[in-house]
């Protein structure tokens, strides 16, 4: 059972914030990430061990389409067994390389462990370690990494290899081994109360996510999903929960995994992860389309970030809206003169006529985020 997991990170200094084209505030032109370019998959997935081969069926009921088993030292039995679950379903399996074939620089066990089941249909791509760079008692080399990154190749050029780290600024030297980036960062703590954390873990994911760009990378954000047995950790409230998730898609995540099932809540999942998933599954292809640049959003106020996506093979849209800050705020979206003449509506409720003006006026409480569809 792997929980103990460093969580916070450091504040980096010099951070800075790439410029947008799609906010047009007056105020602060310059606060958010430019439309990171994605395709399919988007994938929705939960961390769990290899020997709750009885997960997938669960999960994908409830709109996971991606697994991240630990696998630690388990026999090729349990493995295939999971897998062969998985397989019953429309779940992938992010598959972890043992890290003792790692740590024991192996590298011929590995190209045996990835000759074993890259051809099984459930395994999407490998996972190639977990947090190399805080590895005690001493961080895994970037070399090693290169080495066995190359192996997996030789065997299987076909699947990406991803990587996940905490600690963002030594995530670079191991650039060369990887295909996706992953971080994770659990803010959420007994004694932390809601949304404290909130100004270090947007320009953290923000620095992650250009570093990604940059580095030409897949990037997945691990959400906390999670409270600690023996730990001090905190599930997220339903509006931290929303906040990280919909802030990680409109900076421009490739897909989102939450961590970890065997320590979250059936009620929590029930009552907050699993709504906010079935919410958003249904807007997946606009998000992976991108948002309309040639439909701008005007914003009459610097703190409210809003973007407008078109719906594939509708003449509808999709509107994300969300506050990013701890007082309720009023608003008022001003979209192009073409959109004039349809109507918002949230939840299915018309809530405004988009008149000759094409704008409308709307509030959003502390760091909310609403969905509104232009239909």
């Amino acid at each position: 059972m792997m929980i103990k997991r460093r969580k916070f990170l450091a504040l980096i200094p010099g951070f800075v914030l790439a410029s947008s084209s799609s906010i047009l505030v007056s105020l602060n032109p310059k606060k958010y990430l430019t439309n990171r370019k994605r395709s399919l998959p988007f994938f929705l997935g939960w961390y769990d061990n290899i020997n709750n081969k009885d997960v997938p069926i669960k999960a994908s009921s409830k709109g996971i389409d991606l697994l991240m088993p630990y696998v630690e030292k388990e026999s090729k039995a349990k493995i295939q067994a999971f897998l062969d679950a998985s397989k019953k379903t429309p779940i992938k399996i992010l598959l972890e390389i043992p890290r003792t074939l790692i740590e024991s620089e192996n590298i011929s066990g590995v190209k045996d462990f990835i000759r074993t089941y890259k051809n099984h249909p459930s395994v999407y791509a490998w996972y190639l370690y977990d947090e190399p760079e805080i590895k005690k008692p001493r961080p895994i080399s970037p070399n090693l990494l290169k080495k066995v990154y190359k192996a997996i190749k030789e065997e299987d050029k076909s699947k990406p290899v991803a990587l996940v780290f905490t600690k963002i600024e030594k995530i670079e030297p191991y650039s060369d081994a990887m295909d996706i980036l992953m971080w994770d960062c659990y803010p959420c703590k007994d004694g932390v109360v809601e949304f404290q954390w909130v100004s270090f873990y947007r320009k953290a994911l923000y620095e992650v996510i250009s570093l990604a760009d940059v580095k030409n990378k897949k990037f997945l954000n691990v959400i906390q999903a999670y409270r600690g047995n023996q730990t001090d950790f905190r599930l997220p409230t339903k509006l931290e929960f929303r906040y990280m998730f919909y802030l990680s898609v409109l900076a421009g995540a490739d897909g989102l995994l939450f961590w970890i099932h065997y320590l979250s809540s059936p009620s929590w999942n029930e009552s907050v992860l699993y709504p906010t998933i079935k919410e958003f599954r249904n807007y997946i292809p606009a998000i992976v389309r991108g948002e309309d640049l040639s439909n701008p959003v005007q914003v009459n106020n610097p703190n409210i970030e809003v973007k407008l996506f078109p719906i594939p093979n509708t003449t509808k849209f999709l509107i994300i809206a969300v506050n990013h800050t701890s007082t309720k705020i009023n608003f008022v979206v001003k979209l192009t003169q073409s959109l004039a003449g349809k109507i918002v509506t949230l939840n299915e409720k018309t809530i405004n006529n988009l008149f000759h003006n094409a704008s409308f006026s709307t509030r959003l409480n502390p760091y909310e985020v609403k969905l509104y569809q232009v239909r």
